[in-house]
């Protein structure tokens, strides 16, 4: 008894019911929570993922914060859109409709991994809009150990899983790649998900990110951590080094999903970005 006492409790997570609206894009489906009148924050996940992404930085942010999780097109019940299955412009597109359709005239925007490269290219588009751009394990200007290959090729990687011969014989390896990255739901993935996750591939388009991350920019985070597994901390130390007024938090250890391994120290370092209350604790 006096063990199990001695347990620490486990993390908050926040999972609300997911909400559906139509754009021009198509149908998009997210999440929304903490005050309607809090500075509002757009998150984003990468490739594959979904707002359950950010469940666990959640708690840690929606007493200050308006945090709207957005499901990107093809991921996490929203349908995949061509032009924004393909490209980073096209899901910043998306995002920023999402954003106009729940009057949200100024928010920040926080990118995971791809949603990383996805968030800086708004951010570069909509500099009027955008008050604070966070990026974490984030997509950046070189291509990353995680991509495995050129981008370019994760076509013909997806036209042939789009073939009985080539579903056969690849499905069965990316499953055992993902399973070994500890995605979660991998024994569940279909040939076809992995070929819509291979186009998604197609969007790292490095090239963009550079002008992107030349440009002007709101009030700027990079995290990272030196341990992960996918993003190596000299691509990170690149990207940062390409905005010298960014802010760095750099993590000896949290691997590539620092939204659940380092979700407080996170979360404080958001809040400040968007200039709310920096309070110790959780959801305080």
């Amino acid at each position: 008894m006096d063990e199990a006492r001695s347990q620490p409790p486990p993390p908050a997570v926040s999972d609300p019911p997911l909400r559906q609206v139509e754009l021009a894009q198509g149908l998009v489906s997210y999440t929304d929570e903490g005050p309607a009148d809090a500075p509002a924050l757009l998150a984003l996940h990468g490739v594959p993922g979904s707002v359950r992404d950010f469940r666990y930085l959640a708690p840690h942010l929606t007493g200050h914060v308006r945090l709207v999780r957005v499901n990107l097109p093809g991921f996490g019940g929203s349908p995949p859109s061509d032009e924004a299955v393909r490209s980073l412009v096209g899901r910043a597109q998306v995002v920023s409709a999402l954003a106009a359709l729940l009057g949200l005239s100024r928010y920040g925007v926080l990118g995971h991994s791809m949603g990383g490269g996805t968030a800086l290219v708004l951010a570069a588009d909509q500099p009027r809009r955008v008050s604070f751009l966070g990026l974490v394990c984030s997509l950046a200007l070189t291509p990353h150990r995680g991509l495995l290959l050129p981008p370019a090729w994760f076509g013909g990687l997806a036209r042939a899983l789009e073939t009985r011969a080539g579903a056969a014989l690849l499905a069965p390896l990316f499953r055992a790649l993902y399973r070994r990255r500890r995605f979660r739901g991998v024994d569940q993935m279909t040939a076809a998900d992995f070929a819509l996750q291979c186009r998604a591939i197609t969007a790292a388009d490095c090239r963009l990110l550079r002008r992107a991350a030349a440009g002007p920019r709101p009030p700027t985070l990079v995290a990272y951590a030196q341990d992960d597994p996918l993003v190596q901390t000299w691509v990170s130390e690149e990207l940062a080094a390409a905005m010298p007024d960014a802010r760095v938090l750099a993590f000896a250890q949290g691997g590539h999903h620092l939204q659940k391994t380092r979700a407080e120290e996170l979360a404080r370092a958001v809040r400040e970005g968007l200039g709310v209350s920096t309070g110790a604790g959780g959801a305080s």
